[in-house]
């Protein structure tokens, strides 16, 4: 497994996903983006990042991505049902209005960090679903978390997504 991130990180190689992937096409068995398609802005930089991963998948190679759920989000919202999501959040998320936690969580801006690039976009699955099919993907399908239609992939990888996340998977024809 190679971990690529846009910040200096141990052990993981920096690199700026939106300039392109550092790996031979047909290359890869697997890309996992998990909780890195939302900070993409879905017109400009979006179709790029996922033309590079198409192009670095082998053929029968698998995308698996997992991004906040919009439904999820907006269920919470309508409802007050916070006490799930409040978990990754900071303590006094509790005390804040509705509206708050749901910019909090949705545009990503509760880091506390002053130079931290938000979410772009809001993702259901229809949407992902939507984006995955248009990026020449097959097959494409919610998993639940922990679970992979790969069968090795759950050996090396954890999920360790928030709560409020969907995980999608689709495949190189």
């Amino acid at each position: 497994m190679v971990n690529l991130d846009s910040a200096k990180i141990d052990g993981a190689l920096l690199c700026d996903i939106r300039l392109g992937l550092p790996f031979a096409s047909s290359s890869t068995e697997i890309v996992v983006a998990s909780h890195v398609l939302e900070h993409l802005h879905p017109l400009t930089e979006l179709p790029g990042v996922l033309k590079e991963i198409h192009r670095v998948l082998q053929p029968g190679g698998l995308l698996r991505a997992a991004v906040p759920d919009m439904m999820v989000l907006t269920e919470a919202y309508k409802t007050g049902a916070w006490a799930e999501l409040a978990k990754s959040q900071p303590a006094e998320f509790a005390s804040w209005p509705a509206a708050l936690k749901f910019s909090a969580i949705a545009f990503g801006n509760n880091s506390g960090n002053p130079f931290y690039d938000g979410h772009q976009v809001l993702f259901d699955r229809e949407t992902l679903e939507w984006v995955f099919t248009n990026a020449g993907l097959v097959d494409v399908c919610r998993v639940a978390k922990g679970e992979s239609r790969h069968l090795d992939l759950m050996k090396t990888y954890r999920d360790v997504g928030a709560a409020e996340e969907i995980i999608v998977e689709g495949v190189k024809p």
